[in-house]
């Protein structure tokens, strides 16, 4: 009988108390758990080993979380990133989501949220890892193609663009609803699970990205109906 690896975490924290208490946490609640005490020894851990979560404290010595981050994505689009932070304030957060963070908690924060939202990520996202070997899917829209297995899109037929799960997603959720307003009720429900302050923000994040992904694709064109959602618009030919 052959046993499933348990989800491997890699858990940078400068305050080692905390970090410690955090692997024990994780590690009795099913994770493989890897902890590091700051971005630098974080950073070589993600380069030699494969992990299906990231969760990361953002003020660390020598590499910030941020820092760390901004690494992790050039290397990879899809493991899933969650900040933990004593910072309250919202341009920090929106600048984690920027950069590509899936969840941001603030420091004191309940273990067990935690671990929730990690489960609800990777149920989320399970199978990206191995994405390459699943079937293709490919959407079309407009002048821009969507390959949603391997997370890559091709616009106006030119070189592809990696884009995260979280993107992907997003952008098939639009493509499968297109010229129909989708209230941000139901497109944070379907993406993130939940409807509240920080996916909110984090939706309108992810809205530049997209509008930025499709941006050549004259198109093509999201347009916010304002007080009710968004819509992804499909131009005919002039």
């Amino acid at each position: 009988m052959e046993i499933e690896a348990l989800p491997h975490v890699l858990v940078v924290d400068d305050e080692l108390s905390i970090g410690a208490l955090l692997k024990e946490n994780l590690r009795l609640s099913g994770f493989s758990v890897k902890l590091c005490k700051d971005g630098e020894e974080g950073w070589r851990s993600f380069d030699k080993e494969r992990f299906d979560i990231c969760i990361l404290d953002v003020n660390m010595p020598k590499k910030n979380g941020y820092e760390l981050a901004e690494l992790i994505r050039k290397k990879d689009a899809l493991t899933p990133i969650i900040f933990l932070t004593a910072n309250t304030d919202e341009e920090d957060k929106l600048k984690g989501f920027e950069i590509g963070a899936d969840e941001y908690m603030t420091k004191p924060f309940s273990t067990n949220e935690l671990v929730a939202r990690m489960k609800a990520i990777l149920k989320r996202t399970k199978g990206n890892n191995v994405s390459i070997l699943a079937m293709e899917e490919v959407i079309v829209v407009g002048n821009t193609k969507i390959d949603t297995s391997n997370h890559v899109v091709f616009v106006n037929n030119e070189v592809e663009k990696k884009i995260s799960s979280t993107e992907s997603n997003l952008l098939k959720l639009f493509i499968q609803n297109k010229n129909m307003l989708l209230s941000r009720n139901a497109i944070l429900l379907s993406i993130w699970g939940r409807d509240d302050f920080y996916t909110a923000r984090n939706l309108d994040v992810y809205i530049n990205k997209l509008r930025k992904i499709i941006k050549d694709d004259i198109s093509l064109e999201i347009t916010n109906i304002h007080g009710s959602g968004f819509k992804l618009v499909e131009n005919s030919p002039s």
